[in-house]
């Protein structure tokens, strides 16, 4: 008698097959989510290409400018060297023409010129103090930097501090001449002349003439 044949889907193999199938139905589909989810991540994240500029031709105003306009999270540091002018572009932290994206990251290197000696240092602290706790003009630190009854620094450290320092010399004029209206009641002409004189204040006509301007009538 002929054995009776099962149908197919009471067959083992045929529920492997169904198993097998329906893994790599899945893991298909798994791969392309990822690949759509990368795609779409990458057109989020990096949208614009950016082809970066050459620095060296800019100013610090323009490259400023560049980063705002292109995107750009940029960033102008300075650092000391001795074969870069101070204030001269030193190097970028990324080549100019190289193609990157919007919200990357690139550093504009300026030159601060040599780095100061402990001598330069120290000459430009005391310089900055005269200005700041005694309203001085440039050309009175000056000699009182140099000044054998004074500081006595040499000439080329006393020159570094001046061309250095951080100062308002016309409003330190202005505040001398408050000092003279209201500790010593002088005059405008008698305050001006004091402030310009070679034996008084040392300060530039300029300078002496915006503090009369800006005394109190």
């Amino acid at each position: 008698m002929e054995k009776e044949k099962k149908p197919i889907y009471k067959k083992w193999y045929f529920w492997l097959m169904i198993i097998l199938l329906i893994i790599i139905i899945g893991v298909g589909s798994s791969s392309n989510n990822n690949q759509t989810t990368s795609k779409n991540t990458y057109k989020k994240n990096n949208n614009v290409e950016v082809v970066v500029a050459d620095f060296s031709t800019m100013t610090r105003d323009e490259v400023e400018s560049w980063f705002n306009t292109s995107k750009i999270n940029g960033e102008i540091s300075d650092e000391y060297s001795t074969s870069v002018a101070k204030g001269n572009f030193v190097k970028q932290s990324i080549d100019a023409n190289t193609v990157i994206y919007e919200g990357d990251k690139i550093i504009v290197i300026y030159s601060l010129g040599k780095e100061p000696s402990t001598e330069e240092k120290n000459a430009l602290k005391k310089a900055e103090s005269y200005s700041k706790m005694m309203h001085m003009s440039k050309q009175a630190i000056y000699d009182q930097l140099t000044s054998e009854y004074g500081e006595k620094f040499p000439a080329d450290a006393a020159q570094y501090a001046i061309d250095n320092m951080q100062a308002d010399f016309k409003a330190n004029a202005l505040e001398k001449a408050k000092s003279y209206q209201t500790t010593m009641n002088m005059s405008k002409n008698a305050i001006y002349d004091q402030l310009i004189s070679q034996y008084g204040e040392k300060f530039t006509k300029e300078e002496a003439q915006y503090a009369i301007d800006n005394l109190d009538n």
